[in-house]
């Protein structure tokens, strides 16, 4: 599920308070608005030394509620704004604005909005590295999550202060990624996926053949990484071992790189080993061969016109984790139609799948690309999924499984 689909419709409240990272707000609301959200904003007296309501309003289209602008004539007043809300994002928040907001204070517009609103909250704060150490604010943000509101975290940075340090108000994309999670755990397949521990393998694994060559493939990480965005999205723990990391992802993503199998199943044995209910989607293309005596070193050009290297069978490593508490979801990309359901379902039986997602090769539909056409199965139906977007896809496949558990626990 991507951004566009997320956003359109709902109703976004922005608490601006006074900082110099106010100004990446409006690109923030920029993005949202292309993405068909609503969008209000209520600025602090603070803020608006640094920025003018009319900054907003030029993006928003709406007035900016503050203490110059509330009217009761009008529905521009704190009440209104907060009944109108589906989510409120305090962005960027400064350590007085959450040290108020933490002790219930509501002596400005802004802060009487956010205490009147029943909406979800989400705070991105943005200080000095001392300010946001200190042990107050750590306090007041540990109260408020304690409360119920999301802590975007800060950055590590140069900030204003000329200082490097932790403090800067989080990316664009990780603000807009927490906002997509905020609204997505409502969902029905949120529901399912909220709070469930989820381990995703992804990219081509490299077999050295020597110090420069290896025996790889052409699986760029896409999938995968579309899967890791749509389970963060819909509430999961998400750890994400690959060899490619091909799209920004939230820092709340746990990214493991690995390169060889041996790589990835020793990063599979280890996040495995406890007795905690994981789901593994196994989209990783795991070389099915590798070298048997790596050279050290490069193999030099001079005096051969042929090379042979010698391979032997790797690793079958989802067949290798057996766990009752490990519930496998396959991946298999296949060149021949015509036996390919077969070997899926084969992998379905002998390596103890739930499901497995067939992704049969063509010109259309190959590595790399942006679009997927993809055939998911499990023990009672299969079912094609035609080609679009690869966030469609991991939709659907998400969609599937959190099915076949409901239909066929």
């Amino acid at each position: 599920m991507q951004f566009h689909e997320i956003f359109a419709g709902k109703k976004i409240l922005i608490c601006a308070s006074a900082s110099i990272a106010i100004y990446k707000i409006l690109d923030l609301i920029s993005t949202l608005k292309k993405s068909q959200a609503s969008i209000k904003v209520t600025l602090t007296p603070d803020a608006q030394k640094f920025l003018t309501p009319l900054c907003f309003e030029a993006l928003t289209h709406t007035t900016v509620l503050c203490e110059n602008s509330e009217s009761w004539d009008s529905q521009c007043n704190h009440i209104a704004y907060a009944k109108w809300a589906d989510i409120i994002l305090i962005a960027p928040a400064s350590a007085n604005t959450i040290a108020k907001i933490a002790s219930g204070i509501a002596d400005n517009v802004l802060l009487a909005t956010i205490l009147a609103s029943p909406a979800k909250k989400l705070i991105a704060p943005a200080m000095n590295t001392q300010m946001l150490d200190a042990k107050q604010t750590q306090d007041n943000l540990a109260k408020l999550q304690a409360s119920g509101y999301t802590i975007i975290p800060t950055r590590t940075s140069l900030l204003a202060c000329d200082t490097h340090g932790d403090g800067a108000l989080a990316e664009n994309f990780e603000i807009l990624s927490h906002l997509a999670r905020a609204f997505c755990t409502s969902s029905p397949l949120g529901k399912f996926w909220q709070g469930k521990r989820v381990i995703i393998t992804g990219g081509g694994s490299k077999e050295a053949i020597d110090s420069v060559r290896c025996i790889s493939n052409h699986s760029s990480g896409l999938q995968a990484s579309a899967l890791c965005l749509g389970l963060f999205f819909y509430g999961a723990e998400v750890h994400f071992i690959s060899s490619a990391f091909p799209t920004p992802l939230p820092q709340g993503i746990f990214c493991i790189e690995a390169q060889s199998a041996r790589e990835y199943h020793q990063a599979l044995q280890e996040l495995t080993k406890s007795h905690q209910e994981s789901f593994l989607f196994m989209a990783a293309a795991i070389a099915d061969f590798k070298p048997k005596n790596p050279v050290p070193g490069k193999i030099k050009k001079q005096d051969k016109e042929e090379l042979w290297i010698a391979c032997e069978k790797n690793l079958d490593i989802l067949q290798n984790l057996q766990s009752p508490n490990l519930i496998k979801i396959g991946f298999k990309a296949e060149s021949d139609p015509s036996s390919a359901l077969d070997s899926a379902k084969k992998m379905l039986i002998e390596k103890q799948c739930l499901c497995v997602c067939l992704n049969i090769l063509s010109h259309q539909n190959s590595f790399g690309a942006l679009h997927n056409e993809m055939t998911l199965i499990n023990s009672h139906v299969t079912k094609t999924i035609p080609l679009n977007s690869k966030f469609h896809i991991a939709d659907k496949i998400l969609e599937f499984v959190a099915q076949t558990l409901q239909t066929h626990p």
